[in-house]
Formats: structure tokens, C-alpha cells, sequence
């Protein structure tokens, strides 16, 4: 579907609504996302900072719908996409804290009729995307199927992979794998013996009070959701969508608030959710079995901003999270837009930061 607006219209009645205001840096951070807003013609973005588990900035910029003209507010949930991805480490090294998996498990403990060839798969290889496990939807039966991957079961598309050779033997390289966090959802709904959204609800959501995070594709419906992001690729604007069905939940499935993200990354920056040891776990780079390195750790990449390492993930286009530990900082920028920049904000407001 395409929209032919102008980008005056919106940009009109881009919005500053800030909730947590600290010294000058808080005008210069809204001046910014303005100008990137209007640069890389961003319909809304909602951003967050943490810094010492207090918020020292959180605002919501422009228009969550374009078709109906409604702003972005503090309860617009946005998909994360594959900064579904920390949460599912998170998860899994959570369980792992509680006895109930261990990530040097193969994954053969847990998931019955896999190949010969995944018997030396550990839930590590998944986190850190060294499994060598195709991608799903790269392999020739995927293309033949495409039209009906929302209808598929979980292990129905697992099988696609299944049937084609491993790319690499595990822990030889890195390859970005969405197909083997698919499988760490299985691998924690067969531990714990219940659906992956109350799993994660009861071990993470619950307890921090994160009542605006919730699993769903764009078919799903969600209240304060708009179920699609926009393109701007030449103009004019384009709906888009992130089509891994209902079965892609712990690997690109998550929504959430920024008011939802703060409360994570605060918990997870004062060892409330997990312990020192299991967050250096998943931030140590990925050592290959040649002895190479991976900037890649169990679900979060591993990057440096002006000298400063930092932690997080990218999601869609439209989403980009960094957790910066030795200065006890968070930026979380959400936006509607795939092709959004994330990346490039995220660490640029950072620096208003450091």
C-alpha cells in the first residue's frame, strides 16, 4: 500500500514529548533527532536514556500511523524485530542461572528427530549463531513454499533446514542464523513444559512489571501496536511487514514500549536480572574453534563507541539498542521506519552521554 504525502504534512507535528529532562544535553538530543527525523524522512520514534538507573531522557517524535495521523505517545508499542534477540539470551542464560538448562547442552537433549549431523549443535552455537544451520527461508523448499510460511508449525520450518547440509561444522564460523533462535524457543518450551510467552512472562516480564511487552507478528492484533512499520526507499511511502509468522516468536517476535525497555535495562544494569557472571557470558566476543574472533557474544553484538564498548542489537531496520556497562548507560531508539538509521542515532546520542 503507498502513501503519497508530502513530508511537511507530519514533520508538522513531530513531537518532543519529554518525560525526564537533565542539563543541556536533553535540548541538544531533541534538536538531533529532529533533524534525523526529517533527514531520513521517519514517520515516529520513540527514544530512552538510562544513565545510573535513572532516566535522564525519554521523548516521543512524530506520527505512529501516517494513514490516521496518530502520534507517537509513551504506550506506542513498536516490534523490536531482532532485538527480540536479547531477550531470548537473556531468557536462556536465565534459565540456565536457575538450573534448569545448561548452554553447552546439544541441542539433541531436547529436541527429538534432528539430524545426524546437529548432534554436536550446543545451545551456545544457536546463541552465538555458530551452528551452521541454514537459514529457513534460504533454503530451496522455503522458495517453493513461500506463500504459506505464516501457515507453517515451528517444526514443520525447522525441517526445511533440517534437510539441507549444515554450512559449516558448528563452531567453525559465524553466520547470522534466525532459524536457531527459532530453535532456542523450542529448546525452553520443551524445558520448562510451557508456551514460550508465559515463560517469558513469569521469568522476566512479570517480575520487572513490563506489562506492555508482548510475542506477535504483524497479523497480530495489538492494542497501542500499529501492526506495520513504513519504507522510504524513493518515494513515496510504502507499508511494510516482517513476515516470520507466528513461529519466528523468539527470534524477530517481540513489542514493546520504551517505558518497558527502561525497566529491563536498568534490572539488568544493577544485577537484578541476572548475575555478573551470566552478563559477561553473553557480551564476551564468540572465540571460533580456529581461535579467530567473533564481535558477536550469546545473542548481543559486541561493538565500541568513541573508545567505549558497548552492547546491543539492531532490529529491522527500524530499531537499535546500546548498553554501554562501564558508564552504566543505555540509549534505546524505536522507530517505524525499516531503513531508519537506528544505528547511526543510537550511537550519536550516546555521545551527548558520555
Amino acid at each position: 500500500m503507498k502513501f503519497d504525502l508530502q513530508i511537511p504534512v507530519y514533520f508538522l507535528c513531530l513531537m518532543g514529548s519529554v518525560a525526564f529532562s537533565q542539563t543541556k544535553s536533553t535540548d541538544q538530543v531533541d534538536v538531533y533527532l529532529k533533524e534525523m527525523l526529517a533527514k531520513y524522512k521517519i514517520p515516529g520514534a520513540a527514544i530512552a536514556v538510562v544513565k545510573n538507573g535513572k532516566v535522564v531522557k525519554k521523548a516521543n517524535y512524530g506520527i505512529n500511523s501516517i494513514e490516521f495521523n496518530l502520534p507517537v505517545t509513551d504506550s506506542t508499542i513498536f516490534p523490536l524485530a531482532s532485538v527480540t534477540k536479547l531477550f531470548t539470551s537473556t531468557l536462556i542464560m536465565k534459565m540456565s542461572e536457575k538450573g534448569m538448562l545448561s548452554v553447552e547442552d546439544p541441542i539433541t537433549k531436547y529436541i527429538d528427530s534432528l539430524p545426524e549431523s546437529w548432534r554436536a549443535i550446543t545451545i551456545r552455537n544457536l546463541l552465538s549463531h555458530t551452528s551452521g544451520i541454514k537459514n529457513h527461508f534460504q533454503t530451496k523448499k522455503w522458495n517453493i513454499g513461500r506463500d504459506n510460511t505464516n501457515k507453517l508449525s515451528m517444526r514443520q520450518i525447522i525441517q526445511y533446514s533440517a534437510e539441507e547440509p549444515l554450512m559449516f561444522a558448528p563452531g567453525d564460523n559465524y553466520s547470522y542464523s534466525v532459524t536457531g533462535y527459532m530453535l532456542l524457543g523450542m529448546v525452553a518450551e520443551k524445558v520448562s513444559g510451557k508456551p514460550i510467552d508465559l515463560l517469558a512472562k513469569e521469568l522476566l516480564y512479570s517480575p520487572l512489571n513490563m506489562t506492555s511487552t508482548l510475542y506477535g507478528d504483524y497479523k497480530a492484533v495489538i492494542r497501542n501496536r500499529n501492526s506495520l512499520v513504513y519504507t522510504f526507499q524513493n518515494g513515496p511511502f510504502e507499508t511494510w511487514n516482517f513476515t516470520y509468522g507466528a513461529s519466528g516468536t523468539t527470534a524477530a517476535g517481540l513489542n514493546t514500549t520504551t517505558t518497558d525497555m527502561v525497566k529491563f535495562f536498568v534490572a539488568l544494569d544493577n544485577g537484578k536480572l541476572l548475575s555478573k557472571q551470566a552478563m559477561t557470558a553473553m557480551m564476551t566476543p564468540t572465540v571460533l574453534n580456529n581461535g579467530s574472533i567473533k564481535n558477536y557474544g550469546l545473542g548481543w553484538v559486541v561493538d565500541e563507541n568513541n573508545g567505549v564498548k558497548c552492547y546491543g542489537h539492531e532490529g529491522g531496520g527500524c530499531a537499535w539498542i546500546d548498553y554501554y556497562p562501564s558508564k552504566h548507560l543505555t540509549v534505546i531508539v524505536l522507530s517505524n521506519l525499516t531503513g531508519s538509521k537506528a544505528d547511526e542515532i543510537v550511537k550519536r546520542v550516546a555521545n551527548f552521554y558520555f
